[in-house]
């Protein structure tokens, strides 16, 4: 008769498979780990000195990333348009779309106070599953753990920008799986970041010409996949003065989303080196001591990597990190938007 056996006759040699397949992986973890501290060593002499040896560093970052962000053209003149959609009490309210690649125009709301003037412009970057819709409190679904993105700055005069990026929850329609989209993105090259992330250069191209916004003073927040793209946006782009991003930071080894990674990308660059390339600009970061998506474990370490060239340069009060008392939740007690607004020269009524 033929050899048969049982399932788990195998169970001690897919162990030990299982076993050295990880053991490889810390392996050449730690190689990566000594590969990126030996890659990544800003100039430190002083804060010009600094931004300015950032540059090559973005290259890297952004060729990590991929297409269609590494087609960018700096100076491409920035074609967009405003559409009022509605007036309340506290201001206008536009659908704004500009040109960001090809047939690809990027989409977002944008909040002007009633009077007409020059405003600084907030950034506001829904989460993961949300639109911009939801968290300026304008659907019928309300804007969940991030309702004081924009709900809780309306009233203060101030441009609010809140864009929508391709992580929108299946009950939305058009229905799409964000990691199937990821994936044909990557077949060529690219990623789906990428191109939320050139969606939001070619808004913000477009948003620096208004007659109303303050190219000057731009900042950024966002929570969760918001907070993600607010600090690989402030990363690569000088022109956000002041960033917030709240519960997403953390240890890019325990936390390795399929989108959220790239070959190779821990040679050169995880949370910690990113961050470290918004120095010498203000940074508030946060996270929940009760987060039930990314727990807060990992965020001191690399929240201290991130700190460190602050104090190297002698500027320890542009960078505020912190372990919040709610879970993963947006600015629970206003200490990031104050920081936000102080950064932007906005008085917080």
């Amino acid at each position: 008769m033929p050899y048969k056996e049982s399932p788990e006759a195998a169970i001690a040699e897919r162990t030990k498979l299982m076993s050295g397949v990880l053991a490889l992986i810390e392996e050449q973890r730690a190689k990566a780990d000594k590969s990126r501290n030996e890659f990544f060593r800003p100039d430190t002499s002083s804060c010009e000195a600094y931004e300015a040896s950032l540059e090559p560093y973005r290259s890297a970052f952004i060729e990590k990333l991929g297409w269609p962000l590494t087609d960018r053209k700096k100076d491409e003149t920035p074609q967009g348009r405003a559409e009022l959609v509605a007036e309340d009490e506290l201001g206008r309210i536009y659908r704004v779309h500009a040109t960001a690649c090809g047939p690809l125009e990027s989409y977002g709301l944008l909040f002007l106070p009633r009077e007409k003037g020059n405003y600084p412009l907030i950034i506001a970057h829904h989460g993961g599953w949300y639109s911009p819709e939801q968290v300026a409190d304008i659907s019928e679904d309300g804007p969940g753990n991030q309702k004081a993105m924009i709900t809780g700055i309306r009233h203060l005069p101030v441009a609010i920008f809140a864009p929508q990026a391709f992580v929108w929850h299946m009950a939305l329609e058009p229905n799409f799986d964000k990691g199937e989209l990821d994936r044909k993105f990557r077949q060529l090259g690219g990623s789906r970041v990428a191109v939320d992330l050139l969606m939001l250069t070619r808004s913000l191209d477009w948003l620096c010409t208004h007659e109303e916004i303050d190219a000057q003073k731009v900042g950024m927040a966002g929570l969760s996949y918001g907070g993600l793209y607010t600090l690989f946006f402030t990363a690569i782009e000088p022109r956000i003065r002041v960033a917030v991003s709240s519960c997403w930071v953390n240890d890019r080894y325990r936390y390795c989303g399929e989108d959220w990674a790239w070959p190779g990308i821990a040679n050169q660059f995880l949370d910690g080196e990113i961050g470290r390339m918004i120095c010498p600009r203000p940074f508030f970061l946060e996270i929940g001591k009760n987060d039930h998506v990314f727990t807060p474990d990992g965020f001191p370490k690399v929240a201290a990597e991130i700190e460190a060239p602050y104090r190297s340069l002698g500027i320890s009060e542009r960078f505020h990190h912190r372990i919040h008392s709610e879970g993963h939740d947006y600015d629970p007690d206003g200490k990031a938007r104050a920081f936000l607004l102080n950064a932007l020269g906005i008085k917080d009524a």
